[in-house]
């Protein structure tokens, strides 16, 4: 069987080439069907290399594609899904950072205690939950720190989940366009010298309870009257 060199490879067919011979200093030779690819072994490649199903039959893994880079010998630079096959874990970027060996960093995202100093350098704030109504009004102090209240008659504020010891946010209480409606409280709440603040009875008007709770079961609150723009 002859041997040839191959020649420069045009519009994906090798003209110099024929099927069945081989090139010098290889083993390899053409695919059935000439199309610039050739057989290497039972792969398909060029220039010798193979090119397997994601790169995975790549005598190198540190440079395979396999799906994720699962192949990879070095995994500390893995791309796997989740990063999961990150060999160093401290550096895998998973959701939620699950595959992290040390879980001591992780944060979830709801219910997890951060102990110790946690800085916030940018804006943190919570959406307020928005009640109209009138009668009992309940609070749901497990679901938001701010509310939006807006009164349509006489009514009642009250937790229909207690708040957390050392919760604290704000309620804004409007009055809708009739006016007048008038607002108790019951359930825990505390105000100065005993006493439930007077709210704005004009239409619309609109005042501001801000509150702490120094445990689940008191909520002193304070009021900020007659808040105008809001």
């Amino acid at each position: 069987m002859t041997q040839r060199r191959p020649l420069v490879l045009v519009s994906g067919t090798f003209s110099e080439l024929p099927q069945g011979d081989t090139v010098l200093g290889s083993a390899v030779t053409l695919a059935a069907s000439p199309s610039g690819l050739i057989l290497v072994g039972s792969d398909l490649g060029i220039d010798g290399v193979a090119i397997a199903s994601g790169e995975a039959a790549q005598s190198t893994a540190n440079t395979a594609l396999a799906s994720g880079n699962a192949a990879l010998v070095d995994a500390g630079v893995a791309l796997s899904s989740g990063n999961a096959g990150i060999s160093d874990a401290g550096a895998a970027l998973a959701s939620g950072n699950a595959a992290l060996v040390d879980l001591s960093s992780k944060v979830s995202k709801a219910g997890d205690v951060v102990s110790g100093t946690f800085a916030v350098t940018s804006q943190s704030y919570g959406e307020p939950s928005s009640t109209v109504g009138s009668g009992q009004i309940l609070l749901d102090f497990s679901a938001a720190n701010n509310f939006d209240v807006t009164l349509e008659g006489g009514s009642t504020l009250a937790p229909s989940v207690s708040p957390s010891g050392g919760q604290s946010g704000a309620i804004l209480i409007r009055q809708d366009g009739t006016g007048s409606r008038l607002l108790s409280y019951s359930g825990g709440w505390s105000f100065s010298n005993g006493s439930a603040p007077t709210l704005t009875l004009t239409p619309s008007g609109t005042d501001l309870l801000a509150y702490y709770c120094p445990q689940p079961s008191t909520i002193v609150g304070n009021l900020i009257a007659a808040v105008s723009g809001v």
